[in-house]
Order: C-alpha cells, then structure tokens, then sequence
C-alpha cells in the first residue's frame, strides 16, 4: 500500500501563512517522509476549494520547494480545457520538477464551472475521453491537427518538450463502473473515492478495472488504483472524533450544497437546513466507520488492510476538509507510522 497526500478545500489562509500556506507545509511533509505524491485539485467559483482554479500552477511552486515527492493534478477538468494547454502548462512543471508530474483526468460535473466552456457541457463525458489521446500524443512528441484562427486545419507540436517520454495518467472514476473497465483497457490508474458506496463494491469495481486491463493485453496486476479518503490518524480514538466531528459536518454540508447548485445531485425539490442537517449526520457517522481514514495507526492499519483486500493500491489521504491546521500538524506523525507500518511489512518486517 501506498500513500499520498491530496487537497480539495484548504480554509486556513489565516493561521496557516497565506492562502497556500497549508499545502505548502504539508507538501514539505510528505517530501521529507517518503509519501508518494501530493495531488492538487482543479476547483472554480466556490469557497471550498476555489483557491485551486489552476492545478499547474500550484504544482509548479511546489516543484521549488520539494524534491522527490511526486507533483500529480487530481484532477484536471479536461472538457474545460484545450489539449494543447494541458500538455504546455504540465509540460512545463515536468521541466521544472525534473520529471515528477503525474496527471488524472477527471470529466467535470458542476455546471458552473463550465462557464470556462459552456459549449462542453453537453458532451463532457465524450469529450473527456477523446482528449485523453490527444493530450498522449501530445505528450509524446506527435503532431495534432487543430483549426487555427483563420479556420484552417494545422498541425502543431507543443513545447517545451516534458522531461518523462509518457506520463503515469490516472482516470477519476466514481460511479459508473463501466468507467473502471475502460480505464484498464486504456492503460489508465484510477483515482476514486467511496461515494456513497462501501469497500466490497468497490471491490468490484476494481474487478472491472483488472479486467479491462486484461483484455486490452496488458498485465492485469498493474496500474493503480488510487483511493481518496479523509483521513485522521490519532494515539487517542476520542482526540480523532472530537477533532474531525465538527468540521467534518460542516464540509459535508457545504460539498452537498455543492453538487445541488452545480447539478450533480438532482433532490426533485429545495433541502430545508433540518433535511440537510440529518443527511450530515447520516454521512458522518457512515464515513467515521466505515469510508475513511479515522482512528489510531492500528485501526486505520486494519482498514487500509481491508481497502487492499479490496483492490486498491494506494490511499490519497485528504488533510484539508476541515480539522483545524493544529490537529492536522497533530495527525501527521500518526499517518507517517501507519505509512512506515506496510513499508516495514513489505521488507519481511512484522
């Protein structure tokens, strides 16, 4: 098992040094404890996570300040984007970071986002997966065909040209399993997360990820998949529930307020606060036992055990949903135990 730090909020400007403060320190964390990757998200017009609009961009100061941690968009919009831009600004961060960009290409869901390309919306899905093998070939070197300014057909290659021949690309994938299935017969990872759904489905997604991967003539016990889950890992279970209870509702509420404004959620009718309230409640207490990283290095040992047995190769565990920058900075120390725990287990070591 592996592990990563990812980010999809960041609300401590204050405290924390600035708006970038957070992810800074804790990229530096991972860095100097031999976590995997730091995932940056991409996130337009909304107070929870709106400070990321641009993933490269973060991804090209973390560069500076780190060296071995890999620098991963989780996740690009990709409908949002041209694939010529995509390639140029991660391109770009490859140079800068020697090599050390990985990419998940996710299709988008909120409508207002799409204010970027309102025109997109309608195909997102489509013209998701059919800039993959664009953004593959531009990547490598091979000439694309776009209409230029005065209509007509060119062919253009982008530049600077990336330190890495390839990418290692990652598909998000959350609800349809179909997207599992076609992220191995692409030769994709997968990033995910257990919306609303338990570690055996999830199981068997992760079938349909090996499977597709089979029959696409590629090693079925390759690629990765990678799980995003909050995460608080504490010598104390009650230090762990007092710390993320509070804020965990309160992120709950906003990220569900989210998806109803941006059309990813269809209720049939507005929410009153009471409904709203008991969905958080709800939420809370199936998350904190059963979808996410919540406990001591033991318990949370036991379930990364159970998330293996699952299929998945590599935990993304999510900092910044709430928990104040104090009990974060806390949670640290426990989480790079529970890393150095599979570590010394994969050396022979119990």
């Amino acid at each position: 098992m592996k592990f990563s730090l990812i980010f999809f909020s960041n609300s401590y400007p204050d405290d924390a040094g600035g708006a970038y403060g957070a992810i800074s320190e804790f990229a530096r964390f991972g860095d100097d404890h031999g976590f995997e990757a730091v995932w940056v998200p991409e996130r337009h017009f909304h107070s929870m996570g709106g400070i990321y609009p641009n993933p490269a961009v973060m991804a090209a100061y973390l560069a500076a300040i780190t060296k071995k941690i890999r620098l991963r968009a989780g996740s690009i919009v990709v409908p949002l984007h041209h694939p010529a831009s995509i390639v140029e600004s991660w391109s770009m961060v490859d140079n800068m970071s020697y090599g050390r960009v990985d990419l998940a290409l996710a299709s988008g869901w909120n409508v207002n986002d799409f204010v970027l390309a309102p025109e997109a919306y309608g195909d997102l899905r489509g013209i998701w997966l059919a800039r993959v093998a664009e953004i593959r070939a531009l990547w490598a070197g091979r000439p694309q065909t776009y209409r230029n300014g005065a209509g007509e057909n060119i062919q253009i290659t982008t530049h600077p040209r990336p330190v890495q021949p390839e990418p290692d690309l990652w598909l998000t994938a959350t609800k349809q399993p179909e997207t599992f299935r076609m992220a191995g017969e692409m030769g994709m990872n997968v990033l995910t997360m257990l919306a609303g759904i338990s570690l055996e489905q999830l199981a068997d997604k992760t079938r349909l990820y090996r499977a597709g991967r089979a029959s696409a003539g590629l090693d079925p016990d390759g690629g990765t998949v990678s799980l995003m889950l909050h995460t608080y890992v504490h010598e104390d279970p009650e230090s762990v529930h007092n710390a993320v209870r509070a804020p965990f509702l309160q992120y709950i509420r906003t990220s569900l307020l989210s998806h109803l404004q941006g059309g990813a959620v269809d209720a049939g009718r507005s929410l009153s606060d009471e409904e709203i309230d008991e969905m958080a409640e709800y939420s809370f207490e199936r998350y904190f036992e059963t979808a996410a990283l919540f406990g001591t290095v033991d318990q949370t040992r036991r379930f990364a055990l159970e998330a293996k047995r699952a299929g998945v190769d590599e935990i993304a565990c999510l900092l910044d949903y709430g928990p104040s920058l104090s009990d974060i900075r806390a949670n640290l120390p426990y989480l790079a135990q529970l890393k150095k725990s599979f570590e010394a287990a994969d050396a022979g070591y119990q």
